[in-house]
């Protein structure tokens, strides 16, 4: 009983409502863009609230057994702090990923006001790092956003975006009886002469970012190795902290300039690779693949570059239409991909319309 009254309370926590509201939001969001873009809801599957439950239960419930069993704490005064910080961070997650930014502060304020906890926040960032390295672990293609932009050239080329988020329960311990005086129900437990209550935090972790100068599968893979290095960046300082608590304020500066470094340093190769998803003047540039299409058990990936249909070149929307119409029953495809390696793919059109065919190409200018 007293542990569904601990559950309890975190399901009345404001920031985990925020949380939720925030994922309709971005669906509502990613719809809007697919209908100004393409005219269509390019997916109309609300992943984000499935992963949002998903992924948090799974990671809360890990992270709240290691917490536990390590014994992270932290004063009611910084739990506080965390959750106003992060619900700004919720509200750009959707164009920033901000996720990380309020454990760094709460670093940089317990150095110079209680230093005692240092090792936890950056114990909190290791967790952060790990969590937000796997959210985006084994993503599929259709779950991130095409969005259609202009180079300086006037050229049209898709972006895209992806922002994966959750905010998942952590059990933490809290020192002092404040809390089991404001809520008597919760289990309070004593170490010695120090008491300490039991909390489910609400531990927000986001990833969130766009694609316009790599494949999809190697810039994930990227952002999960960055996420991985500075999972285990974090917890070697956690060590640190801890063994030598009087270098507080050089610790967090190392996590703090692993992470700007990091980010600088993948900032500085994007701008020097080449736009990828950029439209072409012979033949048709995938933009994505409808979820359930005949086109998406073709092995087509997003930026292929489509050379002929039916044995006929297509250099535009109109011509590969036509193309299709030549046989309503089959499509046979003729395909360059991004890494310049031709290929054949083949399927059936379904119900005798070759507009389901599913795949996404950039509209024709009115």
């Amino acid at each position: 009983m007293e542990f569904l009254k601990l559950i309890g309370t975190f399901l009345i926590q404001p920031l985990l409502w925020l949380g939720i509201l925030w994922t309709g939001v971005c669906y509502a969001l990613r719809i809007r863009s697919d209908r100004r873009n393409f005219k269509i809801a390019l997916n109309k599957d609300c992943f984000e609230i499935r992963h949002f439950i998903k992924k948090g239960i799974l990671w809360g419930v890990s992270g709240s057994l290691i917490s536990l069993i390590i014994g992270c704490y932290l004063p009611l005064k910084a739990i506080v702090l965390y959750e106003i910080l992060a619900a700004v961070a919720v509200l750009c997650i959707s164009r920033i990923d901000l996720s990380a930014v309020p454990l760094y502060i709460l670093g940089i304020l317990a150095v110079l006001r209680q230093p005692a906890i240092l090792p936890v926040v950056l114990l909190l960032l290791g967790f952060n790092y790990l969590v937000k390295g796997r959210l985006t672990h084994g993503e599929n293609a259709v779950w991130f956003t095409p969005q259609i932009k202009q180079n300086r050239r006037k050229r049209r080329l898709a972006v895209y975006r992806w922002s994966e988020f959750t905010v998942l329960p952590l059990m933490i311990y809290i020192p002092g009886t404040l809390m089991e005086k404001l809520f008597h129900f919760l289990p309070l437990i004593h170490f010695g002469e120090v008491h300490f209550s039991l909390l489910i935090l609400p531990f927000f972790v986001g990833s969130a970012g766009r694609i316009r100068g790599e494949q999809i599968e190697a810039r994930m893979q990227t952002v999960q190795k960055q996420n991985l290095v500075l999972a285990a960046g974090a917890f070697v300082l956690t060590i640190s902290a801890w063994l030598l608590p009087h270098f507080g304020i050089l610790w967090i500066m190392i996590m703090l300039a692993m992470a700007v470094g990091i980010h600088l340093y993948h900032y500085l190769q994007v701008n020097k690779n080449r736009a990828q998803y950029i439209e072409v003047s012979e033949g048709i540039r995938v933009i994505a693949i409808r979820p359930g299409t005949p086109a998406a058990k073709m092995s087509l990936n997003p930026g292929d570059v489509i050379l002929t249909c039916n044995n006929q070149p297509v250099t535009n929307e109109n011509q590969f239409y036509e193309a299709l119409q030549l046989d309503s029953a089959y499509c046979h495809l003729k395909v360059k991909t991004m890494s310049g390696d031709l290929k054949i793919t083949e399927g059936a059109i379904y119900n005798d319309s070759p507009y389901e065919l599913g795949i996404v190409q950039f509209r024709k200018m009115n």
